[in-house]
């Protein structure tokens, strides 16, 4: 029996300037920028920031209330790709911008997102996941409360591990088709799906401003064998503040 769990609302939305639409951001908006500059910063190490702001959209579409100054006038629309970088531009100064080496910390995420929260009053908090035990139960909740989930797929540190990464693949009639392997690189969680029972569990993700999909058994596989691949491999784990009795599904509080 198929199992599919997926996000109640549309995912982010944009209109390239081709007129081609995305399924969300794309550090690739960036693509062009001049060595050591801010705009190459973006587009090679800017997918944590990516997923962010695709996050606070998300939730700003699905609830007034998670709206802020910087996405209020994008909600529930397809963005142009002008006001989308506008956008993310906000959430980089907010975040405070992107090391001149590697890219932002799930602990700098984790940060930013609390800071925004207590500010704007939301019932929400969230913590960088440091649990591989943890993991899978937590994204799974997440996606049933309607949140997406940011997913980080790690870097490799030791010589051994050079040149591993995990499978990113698309869906087709056949089955799933190997499109290319990544390290080191932030996606968003959207969805999960097992076909047939005791068959492998694909994730269903945006990266690149494209729909993609990578196989939960490959994924812990990889952060097990790597080094420090839980720590650096993990997701963004938000939960509500209030207690059960009060908590239920993020649709019923917005």
């Amino acid at each position: 029996m198929e199992r599919k769990l997926t996000l109640c609302g549309e995912y982010i939305q944009i209109r390239r300037k081709n007129g081609a639409l995305t399924y969300g951001g794309d550090q690739g908006f960036y693509a062009g920028g001049q060595a050591g500059s801010k705009e190459k910063r973006k587009e090679t190490s800017g997918c944590g920031i990516i997923a962010l702001s695709d996050l606070l959209l998300y939730l700003a579409n699905r609830g007034q209330c998670f709206a802020t100054e910087w996405n209020m006038s994008y909600v529930n629309r397809i963005l142009e790709q002008d006001e989308y970088q506008k956008y993310y531009d906000s959430i980089y100064e907010f975040l405070g911008g992107i090391p001149m080496k590697g890219g932002v910390s799930g602990i700098k995420l984790q940060m930013g997102f609390n800071r925004l929260a207590r500010r704007q009053g939301w019932q929400l908090r969230s913590k960088w996941g440091l649990s591989g035990r943890k993991l899978w139960g937590r994204l799974e909740k997440m996606l049933e409360q309607d949140i997406p989930v940011i997913l980080c797929i790690p870097m490799t540190l030791l010589k051994k591990d050079k040149g591993r990464g995990l499978p990113f693949y698309k869906k087709e009639e056949e089955g799933y088709r190997k499109v290319c392997e990544v390290s080191a690189h932030y996606v968003m969680v959207t969805g999960m799906l097992r076909e047939k029972a005791g068959e492998r569990t694909f994730l269903e993700i945006s990266s690149w401003g494209k729909k993609y999909y990578i196989c939960k058994e490959e994924y812990d596989e990889l952060i097990h064998t790597v080094f420090l691949g839980i720590l650096l491999g993990n997701i963004l784990y938000i939960k509500s503040r209030k207690n059960d009795e009060q908590k239920g599904r993020i649709n019923e509080e917005i």
